[in-house]
């Protein structure tokens, strides 16, 4: 019997239609929020980071055990994955995740579907969409391809390093253009774009929260209000970004932000829409928001912290900061210097 486990809702659904046989995914979007090394811990705070209740949190809890009773399987396993960047996060996990199971003989074989094509892809880490039809999963049996044992252990190396308690271009990582660590580091220059800067003299915003705070208009914004927003920082958060964290992620980190810190958040918020997450609140910069964003932040501690895999953004406990160089990217943990540009 061969078990068949999908990387995503979306190919789950298509590949049980072309085989007409049962296919187990969880359905995520890996490329945000935390993750974990340990089963359990994982699924509780992937739950928790979607505010998940009732009968979401038992289908999403369901699905995932789904998967786990598959991984404990002796029987062959067929994943079923695409290039874009959230379903190869999670090939790595269910990599990883057989192996701690099975650890001579994992048994796995891989079928890629659609797209994109790396030849298309400059960042490195593909969102969006795949258009895959039925008929395309049937032609793909002609071309899985088992994983050999020392694969299946790279992969689930790649996944212990992106569930790590240090970002990924943080540590000594060998070399960064190395072909086979390449979506490694890319994933890694992903996740730095989280996490708050330094020039040097002042701590600012992470890119996307800088883009975020850009795109408030003065009598406040919606999610939707940002999603659509005008200008080049609209454009940037919309065609880079949302394609990758999803909207919904927007109205996440905005509240976030406006429930961080107490009496003096950076973002005031006021109930406009109840029952529709990206419309139920609207949004603006408050004094302390502005000289934040002229300024810089008063220290770690004024960012509101944000789980990206392993570990957390603007977390003062880790205080891990983004500058730029020469060579690229790099991570300063405040006190103590990282080691590794990104290439």
């Amino acid at each position: 019997m061969t078990i068949h486990i999908a990387t995503s809702a979306d190919l789950g659904t298509v590949v049980r239609r072309g085989l007409r046989d049962p296919v187990c995914f969880i359905s995520d979007n890996w490329l945000v929020g935390p993750c974990s090394s340990d089963l359990e811990a994982h699924g509780r705070a992937r739950c928790d980071f979607w505010a998940l209740t009732g009968r979401e949190r038992t289908r999403f809890t369901g699905s995932f055990r789904e998967v786990m009773k598959a991984i404990d399987s002796r029987q062959r396993i067929v994943l079923w994955a695409s290039r874009l960047g959230s379903d190869t996060v999670a090939l790595w996990a269910l990599c990883a995740w057989r192996l701690l199971r099975w650890s001579d003989r994992p048994s796995l074989d891989l079928a890629v579907l659609g797209g994109p094509a790396e030849a298309d892809d400059a960042s490195g880490v593909g969102g969006g969409f795949i258009r895959v039809t039925p008929a395309d999963v049937r032609r793909s049996l002609d071309h899985v391809r088992s994983l050999s044992l020392t694969r299946v252990r790279e992969m689930a190396r790649f996944w212990r390093k992106l569930s790590g308690r240090s970002p990924i271009l943080s540590g000594k990582g060998g070399d960064g253009a190395a072909r086979a660590r390449r979506q490694l580091f890319e994933l890694g220059g992903y996740q730095a774009s989280f996490f708050p800067r330094f020039d040097g003299h002042a701590i600012t915003l992470s890119r996307f929260d800088e883009l975020l705070f850009s795109c408030l208009a003065k009598q406040g914004s919606t999610a939707v209000d940002v999603f659509v927003s005008r200008g080049a920082a609209g454009e940037e958060l919309r065609n880079k970004w949302v394609s990758l964290t999803g909207d919904i992620f927007l109205s996440i980190r905005l509240a976030q932000w406006a429930k961080h810190n107490g009496g003096d958040p950076a973002l005031l918020s006021e109930p406009y829409r109840a029952g529709n997450e990206m419309m139920a609140a609207r949004y603006k910069l408050s004094g302390t928001g502005r000289k934040i964003m002229r300024h810089g932040l008063t220290g770690i501690a004024q960012g509101a912290p944000l789980p990206v895999w392993g570990v957390t953004a603007y977390d003062p406990a880790a205080p891990w900061v983004v500058e730029d160089g020469p060579a690229g990217q790099r991570f300063q943990r405040l006190g103590k210097l990282a080691t590794q540009d990104a290439k």
